[in-house]
């Protein structure tokens, strides 16, 4: 009896000791999710850009079986760099939005679980994106290659989460996506034709033309086509070269002439290719091999160096020439009289000038105003033109007319500062004045006047419009 009672009580301290063993026994430690270890681990962008998708989060943690290979935070700096994105909401947008997104993230996911121990040395992999992705193995490296080439490593494997495992990469993987193309402005912002943006810009409306334009084939000067344009002309900058060529009307006409209002890429060219451009003036396109080039109505010959910069309404091909187009500007008569310098005008054609002037090789003209005249009939005391010419004779308002001429070509931006010397038709120095941005003149009766109008571009030179009547020796 003493045995049985013995015996009921060691079985009643084991059950005693089994029950309480059952209730702290928890069962194995359930793994992380996917994000919590990309948070654990501070993989803080790659869980922003998962939860800028929405539904992304549940859908992944809902897969039954998954390897993520995830991207640190470096590596989605990078991407941001390489698109030109200041933060991931902008990059977002440079990749065409949350859809691109969600394929990006998906290329970095493979529904099936795979440790690095599982490996072969060669593995490819259908991703949640549709697309496959290659895993090397080399002893002590683990490498991944993307749609677009691109090999990222493996800096930390096997990081098992509930539903997988978790490799950590130094690279965003980037998958076949359809990226937006951008438009002119930021193709050519891009490519850094800053000069080709300012002349843009110097021409209201244009930038917005182009922009709207259904389809077009921009060839586009690099800086230093421009540069070399402008050493052309003798200019330092674009202002001045807009000045020499005619004015910012000009200007649109050799921009336009850049453009083709039609689409054609490098491939879709022939060996001989006649376009008309936006300025209504034909281009001649050639291609042989990889090579095209361009030539202007002057036979000028530019080279295109990098082609076929798609943007969204056309293509853009980057020039190392600026192409001229022929330019209309004003004869001295045309100008004086768009000016309403009505009295040099009667005086120039009762002196017989008219024709030695329009068909000199090149002049710089200094144009008296109307009031300018009127203030030198005032003086000698006179009262018009013909009592003038009666007055002086013939030859002397000749010479007087002369004597506002210069053999030579001078802008303003041309002249040296301070005084210097000119000769004139006349046979006579006269005397130009530089200070700053203001012009003078100063005749043989030590008379100066001041330019009131500067660089107006004529066919063989240039005019400048001064307040007074210069006077050689009389």
């Amino acid at each position: 009896m003493k045995n049985i009672i013995k015996y009921l009580f060691m079985g009643s301290f084991l059950l005693t000791i089994l029950s309480c063993q059952s209730d702290d026994y928890q069962g194995p430690i359930p793994y992380p999710t996917l994000m919590e270890t990309a948070e654990d681990a501070g993989l803080t962008t790659l869980v922003s850009a998962v939860r800028a998708v929405p539904g992304l989060e549940a859908a992944l943690q809902d897969q039954m079986g998954i390897t993520v290979f995830a991207p640190t935070n470096d590596a989605f700096a990078n991407a941001l760099t390489a698109f030109k994105a200041k933060d991931l909401n902008e990059l977002v947008v440079k990749i065409g939005g949350v859809q691109n997104l969600q394929t990006v993230l998906g290329f970095h996911v493979v529904p099936a679980v795979a440790f690095s121990k599982n490996l072969n040395s060669s593995n490819v992999f259908t991703t949640l994106a549709n697309q496959t992705l290659t895993v090397n193995v080399t002893p002590g490296s683990v490498t991944v290659v993307d749609a677009a080439g691109n090999t990222s490593r493996v800096i930390q494997a096997d990081v098992q989460i509930e539903n997988g495992v978790v490799h950590v990469i130094d690279r965003v993987l980037l998958p076949k996506i359809d990226l937006p193309k951008p438009t002119l402005v930021e193709a050519a912002t891009s490519a850094g034709l800053t000069t080709l943006l300012s002349a843009v810009t110097a021409v209201d409306g244009l930038a917005n033309s182009l922009l709207s334009a259904n389809a077009i084939t921009v060839f586009a000067p690099t800086n230093e086509a421009f540069a070399a344009a402008l050493q052309v002309f003798k200019v330092t900058n674009l202002n001045d070269l807009v000045t020499k060529i005619g004015g910012v009307k000009n200007l649109e006409k050799v921009l336009g002439f850049h453009v083709v209002p039609a689409v054609a890429f490098s491939k879709d060219l022939a060996a001989t290719n006649t376009f008309t451009t936006l300025s209504g003036q034909n281009i001649v396109v050639t291609k042989s091999g990889n090579t095209v080039s361009v030539r202007d109505p002057l036979g000028r010959v530019s080279q295109v160096v990098a082609a076929d910069i798609a943007i969204k309404n056309g293509v853009v091909h980057v020039l190392n020439g600026v192409m001229l187009p022929q330019i209309e500007l004003p004869t001295i008569v045309e100008a004086a009289t768009a000016a309403n310098l009505t009295v040099l005008l009667q005086a120039v054609t009762a002196a017989n000038l008219g024709a030695p002037l329009l068909n000199a090789e090149a002049i710089t003209v200094f144009a008296p105003t109307n009031q300018a005249f009127t203030n030198l009939l005032t003086a000698l005391k006179v009262n018009s033109l013909q009592e003038l010419i009666a007055t002086l004779g013939a030859p002397a308002v000749a010479k007087v007319l002369q004597f506002h001429v210069v053999p030579a070509v001078a802008f303003s931006f041309d002249l040296k500062e301070g005084a210097q010397s000119v000769p004139t038709l006349a046979g006579e120095m006269l005397t130009v004045t530089k200070t700053g941005s203001n012009v003078t003149v100063t005749d043989k009766a030590g008379k100066t006047w001041k330019v009131v109008t500067a660089n107006v571009a004529i066919e063989n030179g240039v005019v400048h419009v001064i307040d007074g009547v210069l006077l050689p020796t009389l």
